[in-house]
């Protein structure tokens, strides 16, 4: 049986779409998404929500689009695969981050919604 790595969120940007470029000239964009749950606590009755951010990362064309096209606040909607990096910080400690590596990313609603696929 083979295997599935795949995401789909829908959710809203925390932050613009943070620029860099690799050494090969190729652009790389960062940012995060935030989804929310919300549910009523079945003893007290209070209505509860819980946020979840999620790092993205897009390359090539779907950076441009993302860099271009989405801004703090926009809810947008994402497909894309899991990967962990591992990396060591500035005391010498190994450290890991989970990203979703975007393979579509859509800008949903507003006057500059859009689309783009890798």
């Amino acid at each position: 049986m083979s295997s599935v790595n795949k995401v789909i969120l829908v959710g809203n940007l925390g932050a613009d779409p943070d620029v860099s470029f690799l050494t090969s000239g190729d652009p790389v964009v960062n940012f995060r998404v935030a989804t929310s749950s919300r549910w009523k606590d079945k003893t007290s009755g209070e209505v509860k929500q819980e946020t979840e951010w999620h790092r993205i990362t897009c390359y090539g064309k779907l950076a441009e689009f993302a860099s271009e096209y989405l801004k703090k606040g926009r809810k947008v909607y994402v497909e894309g695969r899991l990967k962990t990096r591992k990396w060591t910080d500035k005391e010498g400690m190994e450290r890991y981050t989970t990203e979703i590596v975007a393979a579509s990313v859509q800008s949903i609603g507003g006057a500059t919604a859009g689309s783009s696929e890798e």
